[in-house]
């Protein structure tokens, strides 16, 4: 099967953006963070692929919306190497902290991302004050995105599926690290909970190339790569032995999320 098009514009919007957009928008800078307006959005086709669907299904066109969210995290540092992050990353990580390395503009070691500012700089104030942690609050900004789809309704409904779930990954991540810190979960519900979302999300990676076939379009592939790191790292925190490890490996996955779907999101543009 041929792989399908991603036909894209550029959007103008009047919200601004933080440095941490800036950073993970790149050339996408300033556009998609509103509604599209008086414009059409971008369109992603995909030629019928071999599907386990009746025969007799037939093309469909939907209009869907990638939801804008900021979330706010604390940065511990930029370096110039992969190895220097890596090293003050790791170093965190065994204190608790997410340790998330991000490579743009340099290597930026991330500790762990909140739903607001204030939330995060109430943190930032307590590390310095109490460990004497110097951060820095940094936005990770996801834009909104609006496409028309058009394609099997098997293949749509897999598309719609994987957008939904990463975007209640987040959150259910935030959560899951919140009650951790505060000692308000058994480790063995959290490994629960990990256990089910990697479940879940290799389940969508399955269903994506199941009804796209070997060559997808690449917005579908690159969504098929960001389930399957994610659903690593998923796997990975539940090998952690500690409420420290495993409340450092839920703020890891949760930063790689939000990084990796915000990225993402800007490359649909």
């Amino acid at each position: 099967m041929r792989a399908g098009r991603l036909k894209t514009k550029r959007y103008k919007t009047g919200r601004g953006m933080g440095p941490w957009a800036m950073l993970l928008l790149g050339a996408a800078l300033g556009l998609g963070a509103a509604a599209l307006q008086g414009e059409r959005p971008p369109v992603l086709s995909a030629p019928p692929a071999a599907t386990k669907a009746p025969i007799e299904e037939k093309t469909e066109t939907r209009t869907v919306t990638l939801n804008a969210k900021s979330w706010y995290a604390l940065q511990l540092g930029v370096f110039d190497s992969r190895e220097a992050a890596l090293q003050t990353a790791k170093a965190y990580r065994a204190r608790g902290a997410g340790g998330y390395v991000f490579e743009k503009d340099g290597c930026r070691a991330l500790a762990a991302a909140y739903e607001t500012r204030a939330d995060a700089q109430a943190v930032m104030t307590r590390l310095k004050e109490r460990h004497g942690v110097d951060t820095a609050v940094v936005e990770v900004a996801l834009p909104a995105v609006t496409l028309r789809l058009s394609g099997r309704g098997s293949q749509l409904t897999a598309l719609s599926d994987a957008w939904d779930a990463m975007e209640k990954l987040t959150g259910h991540l935030y959560a899951l690290s919140l009650s951790l810190d505060r000692g308000e979960i058994p480790l063995s519900d959290v490994r629960a909970a990990l256990f089910s979302e990697r479940d879940t999300l290799n389940a969508l990676r399955e269903g994506l190339l199941s009804r796209f076939g070997q060559q997808p379009p690449e917005a579908v592939a690159a969504l098929e790569r960001v389930l399957s790191e994610c659903a690593q790292s998923l796997e990975e925190a539940l090998n952690a032995s500690t409420a420290v490890g495993l409340g450092a490996q839920v703020k890891y996955c949760h930063l790689q999320c939000l990084c990796e779907m915000a990225a993402y999101a800007a490359s649909l543009y």
